[in-house]
């Protein structure tokens, strides 16, 4: 178990629950979650993000996609280790999210087995 506080960012409020459940699993940090992008951008620039050592953000929502979310994320903490959740690993969007700085990404739907072992790779490298 990780004493590892988490961002989870999807507007697919079951993917959101599931995430949530399936990484209670693995971290005894808080798990700090946002359905709605604008709201979760206004914490990634907030002083609060210093708390999050990662982030799992969907690509493609409403109003501001994961691709805006990581550019934000990368001016001020250009380390955290950030996994990009998509329904459509296309190649310009790998390209484009490891231009920005992605960690690595999972497709949907995500075994939830292949997820944790993603992400305590994550956690494991970040330390």
């Amino acid at each position: 178990m990780y004493d590892t506080n988490i961002l989870i960012i999807d507007d697919d409020t079951i993917t959101l629950e599931l995430l949530q459940v399936v990484l209670e699993e693995i971290t005894s940090g808080k798990i700090i979650s946002f359905s709605d992008s604008k709201q979760a951008l206004d914490f990634v620039n907030s002083s609060q993000m210093d708390s999050v050592s990662l982030v799992i953000c969907d690509w493609l929502m409403p109003d501001v996609s994961g691709l805006d979310i990581l550019a934000a994320l990368r001016i001020k903490h250009s380390n955290t280790p950030f996994l990009m959740l998509t329904a459509n690993a296309t190649k310009e969007l790998v390209v484009d999210s490891m231009r920005l700085g992605a960690t690595d990404f999972i497709v949907k739907p995500f075994h939830t087995n292949s997820l944790l072992s993603k992400v305590e790779r994550l956690i494991r490298d970040a330390d």
